[in-house]
């Protein structure tokens, strides 16, 4: 029998795992994230009044968990009892885990807590409740109480009138009165002023400094805020609500974008409770007639807390004037190529240009734009905004550059999460200016950070670019570490205005050959590249590749990083959050290693990098390795081609992989397990290690 006739022998397919075999759970995955920001409230080498602020995060962390992806998952769980994630978890099994793995982390936080206010004790801070104050001290607090805050209450007689709808993310403070009042005024509700300092700091006293929350404030004055009625005793205790974050729209084809987007964000305000968080000291009777009256019955939704809630605000908690517990300040720097030049874009027609933030000034992008807003020679500024400052210099700029005459067009996304008021906000202050908004393209967000500034050179135009993997957020700039692409290469250049056209008119998709753009070519491209460093191990080679990402939850990506390991590719991971890959399972993702570094900086740059057969190469993105990243969204991703700018971003990624102090493996159960180097080798702390890199080239 011949070849030719030989019957195809079928390959036996492979079994599919079960979800808990192939993935970790998304969710879970996010809470180890976030145990790891609770990990630097309770690192001894980092600074007192950091690991406070480090709790700060923690909580607004975990109060947009509940807002975005726990309601998520109840608005699945409503639909039946069977229903699983994209990964193929149980929602009920996975609501079930979670708020266990959330109260075993709230455990963990009051202790850090409490053991942060020993320490700031031990350093001659004290944390004052209302109990705990002298006479002068008092009066100091009834003073402020009485000028400051009271004012601004609002008491309500909840016994009498019923509990009103809570707002989503403020504290309220519940009251219960003691001795002879009327059933009527037994229970009563104050909501705590979000707009005044959640501190209030008392004259220094004896060489000790102190400070009390407002909360506790509050509690000093109740008895003078309650005297009408005489009780024998008033006792207050914190709750705070987290409703669904989820806007939805309706479909009338009348209104603009703009008027759903209003609507959709009025709505937001009477979203489901999805979490009720209480005192756990709060008496069982007022608990109960709270639970009641809001109407909250999902008992995994009642969650019990500490005295102080919204401790978010810890992300201020002031310095006291004490710069030995804090970071020492790193004054950002001026880059190698743009310190003391009098032409950001004549640098930029020179060689391309790598800004890397915080380490970099955010100021010189603004400059940048702010030159162009006066130069004759520029013609026209293309952006797109996705979130920006509340009082934006980007913004500033731009509006300087229409009262100059230039063509501006801002292309802005209403539908940033959290972002959505300040985006419309801004968008009538451009309209004011009389500069072009487009929003978007119809049923994508647009996450890309792209501009485009054209600037007429003799005969000619001459186009520089902007891609970068943050926002053009100069109050973010300062803690989120990102990257921006400057160039004047024509092969880029000439496709960020290919998009910018597609912006404008959709019809136009055109065709990419250097970007990478999401939804139409981002995953079919990294996937290509993945199967050369998959024949590349086939045959010999040395197969390698690094992805440095947010977030890692798409189940077809790392189902081809599962295939490239088993291929004998070397596959490292540095994933700042959500981690669905098990890395290092014998037989699934052995030659996988998965880090993450959580320090001073928020890691927000996603960089990829690629062995190519001994020629190595490097593409910085806007797109996390998420479903929605992949196909739902405008993404960029821009090849970096000048030597000098690979060897930096090389420098970075080694530096983070090397790091010694804040990595942390992720294993297949993301125990969070610091990664310690051996006892012969230099402490490496990336951050700190790369402030020094650029700190050199300055020096230069």
């Amino acid at each position: 029998m011949t070849a030719k006739n030989t019957p195809a022998v079928k390959r036996r397919a492979q079994p599919a795992l079960p979800p808990e075999e192939e993935f970790f759970n998304r969710e879970l995955s996010w809470l180890a994230f976030n145990e790891r920001v609770l990990q630097e409230a309770e690192d001894e080498r980092v600074p007192l009044i950091e690991r406070m602020r480090f709790l700060g995060i923690f909580s607004n962390n975990l109060d947009e968990f509940f807002r975005v992806r726990v309601a998520a998952l109840q608005r699945m769980d409503a639909l039946g009892k069977r229903t699983t994630t994209t990964l193929g978890f149980g929602v009920a099994q996975t609501l079930e885990v979670i708020s266990e793995r959330v109260i075993e982390l709230q455990v963990r936080y009051n202790d850090a807590f409490s053991a942060l206010e020993s320490h700031l004790g031990e350093e001659g801070i004290d944390i004052l409740t209302e109990a705990e104050l002298d006479s002068e001290q008092a009066q100091v607090a009834r003073d402020y109480f009485d000028q400051h805050v009271r004012p601004h209450l609002v008491p309500i007689l909840i016994s009498d009138v019923g509990v009103p709808e809570l707002k989503d993310g403020l504290v309220y403070l519940t009251i219960a009165l003691e001795g002879d009042v009327t059933k009527r005024a037994r229970f009563a509700l104050l909501e705590l002023p979000n707009y005044l300092d959640r501190f209030f700091v008392l004259p220094e006293k004896e060489g000790r400094k102190g400070l009390m929350f407002l909360d506790d404030v509050v509690r000093v004055g109740l008895p003078r805020l309650f005297a009408t009625f005489q009780p024998e005793s008033v006792s207050a205790y914190a709750i705070k609500v987290t409703r669904d974050a989820e806007i939805d729209m309706d479909d009338d084809l009348s209104k603009s974008l703009f008027e759903k987007m209003k609507k959709g964000i009025a709505k937001r305000k009477h979203g489901d409770y999805v979490r009720f968080l209480y005192d756990r000291d709060m008496p069982e009777e007022l608990l109960r007639f709270l639970v009641r009256k809001l109407g909250v019955v999902e008992q995994a939704n009642v969650i019990p807390g500490g005295r102080y809630h919204n401790r978010r605000d810890l992300m201020d908690f002031p310095d006291l004037g004490r710069p030995d517990l804090v970071y020492r300040r790193l004054r950002p720097l001026p880059h190698r190529h743009l310190e003391n030049r009098r032409s950001i874009l004549d640098q930029i027609a020179k060689q391309d240009i790598l800004l890397h933030y915080p380490y970099h000034d955010f100021t010189q992008l603004v400059d940048l734009l702010r030159e162009a807003a006066i130069d004759p020679k520029v013609s026209a500024i293309r952006i797109n905004l996705y979130r920006v400052a509340r009082h934006s210099h980007i913004i500033n700029a731009l509006t300087s550059a229409a009262l100059n005459g230039k063509s501006v067009q801002v292309i802005i996304e209403l539908q940033a999460r959290f972002d959505e008021r300040n985006n419309m906000n801004v968008t009538r202050e451009l309209q004011e200016a009389g500069i072009q908004v487009i929003f978007g393209v119809a049923g994508l967000k647009t996450h890309s950070k792209l501009m485009l500034i054209t600037r007429k050179e003799g005969r000619n135009l001459k186009q520089y670019a902007h891609v970068g993997t943050g926002n053009f957020n100069e109050a973010t700039a300062g803690v989120f570490s990102d990257l921006s692409l400057l160039t004047a290469d024509r092969r880029i250049a000439s496709e960020v205005e290919r998009l910018f056209q597609f912006f404008e008119h959709n019809y136009q998709r055109g065709v990419y050959r250097h970007l990478i753009v999401s939804p139409y070519s981002t995953r079919r491209r990294f996937a290509q590249m993945i199967d050369r460093e998959i024949a590349e191990a086939k045959a010999g080679g040395h197969a390698w590749m690094i992805l440095k990402c947010n977030n890692l939850t798409d189940a077809g990506m790392i189902r081809k990083l599962y295939e490239a390991s088993q291929a004998g590719v070397e596959v490292t991971l540095l994933v700042r959050g959500a981690c669905a890959l098990r890395a290092g399972v014998k037989g699934l993702s052995e030659r996988i290693q998965a880090y993450s570094v959580v320090g001073r900086f928020l890691e927000h740059a996603r960089v990829i990098a690629f062995g190519a057969g001994g020629k190595p190469e490097f593409y910085i993105s806007s797109a996390d390795w998420m479903t929605r990243n992949l196909d739902r969204r405008i993404e960029v991703s821009v090849p970096i081609y000048d030597p000098a700018l690979q060897a930096e971003i090389s420098a970075m990624l080694e530096f983070q992989m090397r790091d010694n102090v804040k990595r942390r493996k992720l294993d297949r159960k993301q125990r969070n397990r610091y990664a310690v180097s051996g006892e012969d080798q230099p402490v490496i702390e990336a951050h700190k290690a790369l402030y020094a890199f650029y700190e050199r080239q300055v020096k230069r």
